[in-house]
């Protein structure tokens, strides 16, 4: 039983063709980067493996149905997004968060290497309402400084209405997805907590 398994083994030994390799220059890969310059690498944040037909339409429809946009699936819940013109890339990179199924899709810009980065994808901008601020506090300049506390700040609404528990503000923000969102922060003014 040793031996043939053995042989068996020595079959499988690689070939001198398999053992030498393949050396791409610079120009060899640049068509393939030129191609990647306009597409955007997005990663679905969940349990549940995405259903590629299912993510191509969505990301069609909520993007505007942009002209010849290309989707490919690169591995479970990793797709690539190939777009003909800059201005529908922008569109998708603006109208984030995207939410499908119930689970987050995170899309970042290409770069090299990204799809195989899970780390890349640890960061998303979601819509943050910020509560119990005195009404004179609620506006643009202060959401700015109020969401410092996040990566960035990329909006402040305050929206109109009110309602039974106030008015608030909403704070688009890149955050961090893979610690817990603070649940609450105090606020000071003139060094005094409010």
């Amino acid at each position: 039983m040793a031996d043939s398994l053995h042989r068996a083994f020595q079959k499988f030994d690689l070939g001198e063709k398999e053992t030498e390799a393949v050396d791409l220059s610079w120009g060899d890969v640049e068509v393939g980067r030129e191609e990647c310059r306009l597409s955007l690498v997005g990663r679905i944040m969940g349990e549940k493996i995405a259903n590629f037909t299912g993510v191509k339409n969505f990301t069609n429809h909520v993007w505007g149905y942009p002209r010849n946009m290309r989707v490919t699936e690169l591995g479970p819940n990793v797709f690539q997004f190939n777009f003909e013109e800059e201005k529908d890339k922008e569109r998708a990179l603006n109208g984030r968060p995207w939410v499908l199924d119930n689970q987050l899709l995170v899309i970042k810009t290409w770069s090299e290497g990204i799809e195989k980065d899970p780390e890349s994808f640890n960061t998303s901008h979601m819509w943050i309402q910020v509560w119990q601020l005195p009404i004179h506090w609620l506006c643009r300049v202060a959401g700015f400084k109020i969401g410092e506390v996040f990566k960035s700040v990329k909006e402040v609404i305050i929206p109109m209405g009110g309602g039974k528990e106030g008015k608030h503000m909403k704070i688009l923000a890149e955050i961090d997805i893979s610690k817990p969102l603070i649940r609450g922060l105090p606020v000071k003014h003139n060094e005094v907590e409010v």
